[in-house]
């Protein structure tokens, strides 16, 4: 008597192990995929905290000096060839406050109130350059900063940048002794 096999309907050996490491392929590069971006993500997001917080100083600053009555230090400014450089600027606001913008430690401040939020960023540098060619033209105030993230983690990904993000702006007082 001869016997006979009836092929089942099922899958072989070798045609489940093709197929799980098909899968396998496929999950690893959505894997990577999905890694990636969120590394990208979370760089992009450091940088602008950085960016909101230097352009945020800046602006508060400019305005603020922009608009200054009088211009307490650094004074007397000196020439474009030798101007006067501090870490602090002090200046009569028109309501006739004083503010004093200073560098201390990792942040800039407004009359001890910091411009940014130093859980996020700090100020690696920052000086207020004075200049006034001849004493009837309006003193020009120079602001620089630089600003990085405060604290990184582990991976690279959690740096936003390896130096400081350069802030630079010029601003005339245009109400001086108003």
């Amino acid at each position: 008597m001869t016997r006979t096999y009836k092929k089942s309907g099922g899958f072989t050996l070798v045609e489940l192990l093709a197929v799980i490491v098909v899968f396998m392929v496929i999950g690893t590069i959505i894997m990577s995929i999905l890694v990636t971006s969120l590394r990208t993500s979370s760089k992009t997001n450091l940088l602008s905290s950085v960016r909101a917080n230097g352009n945020y100083a800046i602006s508060e600053m400019s305005k603020l000096i922009r608009n200054a009555r009088v211009l307490q230090s650094p004074f007397p400014c000196g020439t474009n060839d030798n101007p006067t450089t501090t870490t602090s600027a002090t200046i009569t606001t028109p309501d006739n406050l004083l503010v004093t913008f200073a560098c201390t430690g990792t942040t800039v401040a407004s009359n001890g109130a910091s411009l940014i939020d130093t859980n996020a960023v700090k100020v690696t540098s920052c000086q207020f350059t004075c200049t006034q060619q001849n004493p009837t033209d309006y003193p020009v105030i120079k602001i620089q900063l630089g600003i990085a993230q405060a604290t990184g983690g582990n991976f690279f990904e959690n740096f936003a940048s390896p130096s400081a993000i350069p802030f630079e702006t010029s601003v005339v007082l245009r109400n001086l002794n108003r």
